[in-house]
């Protein structure tokens, strides 16, 4: 594998963890009263954006449409989309068995292409193009307005729900 494929590759890897993270969020708040979530799944950060629901359910979308086409493989019709969280972590699930691709589908991945839509723009990237300015770009933009939705709804999330890394003690704060 070249070492531009095996780039490639570990971008998929850091998407699939990152929504495993996603979902470890998801779960702190699977156990809240039917209203509040349901004021979550609905909220927004301003009238023009999307809801917590669709944030979530762009940031898998993004996560297949950057890695099934660098592995060759088509890229499914989402399901239709039911409001609840349930819904969410099924999506997030089922992402994460279609970016389990052996290392070899990523042979190659670096001469693909991307025809894409972006709002009402029509793009034609190249491999390295689409991944660095579009694809990772737009997936960690839903993923972190997601993730500031959580916070703002008070669920308990932090820095270490974003990377796996940072490590805060107890009602630390800047």
């Amino acid at each position: 594998m070249s070492p531009a494929d095996r780039l490639f590759l570990d971008a998929v890897r850091s998407l699939d963890e990152a929504l495993m993270r996603l979902d470890g969020m998801l779960g702190r708040v699977a156990d809240w009263p039917e209203d509040r979530l349901a004021a979550l799944l609905s909220s927004r950060l301003a009238p023009d954006m999307f809801t917590f629901a669709q944030q979530v359910r762009t940031a898998v979308q993004f996560a297949l449409r950057i890695a099934l086409p660098l592995a060759d493989q088509p890229l499914p019709e989402p399901p239709a989309a039911t409001p609840d969280l349930d819904d969410l972590r099924r999506r997030i699930a089922a992402a994460r068995g279609a970016l389990d691709l052996p290392d070899v589908a990523f042979e190659g991945a670096a001469t693909r292409r991307y025809r894409e839509r972006a709002g009402f723009a029509d793009l034609d990237l190249s491999a390295g193009d689409f991944l660095v300015r579009f694809g990772l770009p737009n997936f960690w933009f839903h993923l972190t307005t997601a993730y500031a939705l959580l916070r703002a709804a008070g669920a308990e999330v932090g820095k270490a729900d974003i990377d796996g890394l940072h490590d805060y003690p107890p009602g630390f704060s800047f």
